[in-house]
């Protein structure tokens, strides 16, 4: 009877925690599914389409609801071409719409990786859904306060303290005035400040003290003339590198093309910026920090310097120069050339112009002076793997068999004058 009732217990138990185990499981697999889609999304149909709206490709929010058979939306996903051959009304009226555009192949998808991209395409649709649901000003993402500024607070009270000084000061003054008269004590020889001999070491003290000041002043502005570290001008386009290079991942010599090839990084042309903006004519709701009705009011921008009409999809204006505001500008006497540091010596683009990806507004990060660039010059390891530094060949010797540690750029001169001043 005992044993009956014990293996009763311990079935139930058995039961509940492969329940337990279920519900624990399954809600993991299905977020790990929808993780695994986006990285499929991002290698292989993000080039063509987004989820809210057509591209090259239709856009995919509701692809499910569009296909009567599920089976048919795989085999087109994996072989459209081949699936066309069916004679499927849907799917050639698709590929007139899109003027008999080709979608690539992919055989080597499987069936759940076509899942995990549905699965991915449903979530997104619907953080998508939700983000534009959200009232403006309201809801969504809190947003940190910014600190009040309470300078004008803290001089009224400094102005407050000073003239409640000055009032106590005046009356202990005018009691000790009353005092004498009462005792006949005679009012005492006031000696000016600058004569009283015992504030003498003092003065000399201070006005030493304010002459190194004012040297070290004038020689720290006059060191400091033409660099503008911290400059962030307004431009004619709200242009966000946090959007390009940090959240969609855009490399930085895709726009800078002269980075590895010369001496300039050069700014972008427009006919680079309408090789995304060709399709890409609003901003997508759901940034966090961005306002989407403004950023797309940028974008329009960029098609009235372009000339571009984005209802037509054609160009019918004559193009305009964008005229940015330059932000990092060295000294005419000062040689920078950007491959040497980028194609030579493998820098990244951060070590000169900081976190760019962060950046909602592009700003110089560093002063970019003299002793910064020295300094920079005797910390940098020399990078052997490039053909360049193939002449320092006895140098990569020594450091092959440790008769030194490493090699500098400032040990094959890039500390001397001329290497910058020629």
């Amino acid at each position: 009877m005992l044993n009956s009732v014990y293996n009763k217990i311990n079935r139930r138990n058995l039961l509940v925690s492969v329940l337990l185990l279920v519900t624990i499981l399954v809600p993991g697999r299905v977020h790990a599914t929808a993780e695994e889609g986006k990285e499929l999304f991002k290698a292989n149909c993000a080039k063509c389409h987004m989820i809210d709206r057509k591209m090259t490709g239709p856009a995919l929010k509701g692809v499910r609801d569009r296909w009567a058979d599920s089976t048919h939306l795989y085999s087109w996903i994996r072989n459209s071409q081949a699936f066309l051959a069916t004679g499927d009304e849907y799917a050639n009226n698709l590929y007139l719409e899109y003027n008999k555009s080709q979608m690539q192949a992919f055989p080597n998808l499987t069936d759940a990786d076509i899942s995990n991209i549905l699965l991915y395409i449903d979530a997104e649709t619907i953080r998508l859904t939700e983000a534009a649901n959200v009232p403006a000003g309201g809801g969504g993402t809190a947003v940190a306060a910014e600190p009040k500024d309470n300078t004008v607070l803290y001089i009224i009270l400094i102005a407050v303290l000073l003239i409640i000084s000055l009032i106590l000061g005046r009356t202990i003054g005018y009691l000790g005035q009353l005092s004498r008269e009462e005792t006949g004590e005679p009012e005492p020889v006031r000696m000016p400040v600058l004569r009283n001999p015992r504030l003498r070491p003092v003065l000399t003290l201070v006005g030493l003290f304010l002459f190194c000041w004012l040297c070290y002043a004038m020689y720290d502005s006059a060191a400091a003339l033409g660099r503008q570290q911290g400059y962030a001008p307004e431009q004619p386009i709200q242009f966000s590198h946090e959007i390009h290079a940090g959240i969609n991942q855009i490399e930085c010599k895709y726009c800078h093309t002269g980075a590895e090839k010369g001496k300039s990084a050069v700014i972008p042309s427009i006919n680079v910026c309408m090789n995304c903006h060709y399709v890409i004519n609003q901003m997508s709701p759901g940034t966090d920090g961005y306002d989407p009705a403004t950023y797309t009011a940028e974008i329009q921008k960029i098609y009235e310097y372009a000339g571009f009409d984005p209802e037509n999809l054609a160009y019918s204006n004559e193009p305009k120069p964008i005229k940015w505001t330059r932000i990092h500008n060295l000294p005419d006497h000062v040689y920078f050339n950007h491959s040497q540091h980028v194609a030579v010596a493998g820098l990244e683009c951060q070590t000169c112009h900081g976190m760019v990806q962060e950046m909602k507004v592009v700003e110089q990060a560093e002063n970019l002076g003299m002793g910064w660039c020295v300094n920079c010059h005797r910390q940098t390891e020399v990078n052997f793997s490039n053909a360049f530094y193939a002449d320092y060949r006895e140098l990569k010797d020594k450091m092959d068999k440790g008769e030194i540690e490493a090699v500098h750029a400032s040990d094959i001169g890039a500390t001397e004058c001329q290497r910058c001043h020629y």
